[in-house]
């Protein structure tokens, strides 16, 4: 039950609080001699409205720098000599012992060589810089709304009698008829069978 009353207030406390504020005034004004009930409310409205509004941040960008470096590398070279190689060389005669002689022939060798060569190098930097963002910003301002409606209500006191309000219903007039006496007001009503009505004395 007390959770089931919190609820109720709460919800009553959202509704309120969503429901505009309304002032409500009412006066009567008086018109070429005409009274009027002027009813005036104003409403209080919640209007939203957004602003850019420039904001400032700090972003890095990547700067990317290359430089000529020296570097040292080993690397194999081949090396050619002519060098004195020895031999056994044998003659046609198939029963003669081989001859040892030397030959001058090209011998290659591998040597290992260092060097300082330039390579580039690139590096990344990061640089910081400032920039400038506008971002929307929503605000919310209260805004009056009046509305004005008037009624007539009658006619004001000691208005002039040339001064009416229009009635609903339509109004009959029995005037005497031209040629009858002053004297004895009496109007006879024709019946439209041929009948005639008795006279209607106005004097009483």
């Amino acid at each position: 039950m007390i959770r089931g009353t919190s609820t109720a207030l709460a919800i009553a406390a959202l509704a309120a609080l969503a429901t505009p504020a309304v002032a409500q005034n009412v006066q009567v004004v008086e018109e070429n001699g005409i009274q009027y009930r002027v009813t005036t409310q104003v409403t209080q409205k919640a209007i939203p409205e957004t602003k850019w509004v420039p904001s400032e941040t700090t972003q890095v960008s990547p700067r990317y720098t290359t430089e000529m470096q020296d570097s040292v590398r080993t690397y194999q070279v081949p090396v050619t000599e002519q060098q004195w190689v020895p031999g056994y060389q044998r003659t046609w005669n198939l029963l003669a012992p081989p001859v040892l002689s030397y030959r001058l022939m090209p011998v290659t060798r591998w040597e290992t060589r260092t060097e300082t060569v330039k390579v580039p190098v690139t590096k990344v930097d990061y640089v910081p810089y400032k920039q400038v963002q506008h971002i929307p910003v929503t605000n919310t301002r209260i805004a009056e709304e009046r509305h004005v409606s008037r009624v007539a209500i009658g006619i004001a006191p000691g208005a002039s009698g040339g001064t009416a309000v229009a009635s609903t219903q339509p109004r009959q007039s029995l005037e005497p008829a031209a040629g009858s006496s002053g004297s004895t007001e009496s109007q006879a009503l024709a019946d439209p069978y041929g009948n005639s009505a008795p006279p209607i004395d106005r004097r009483r």
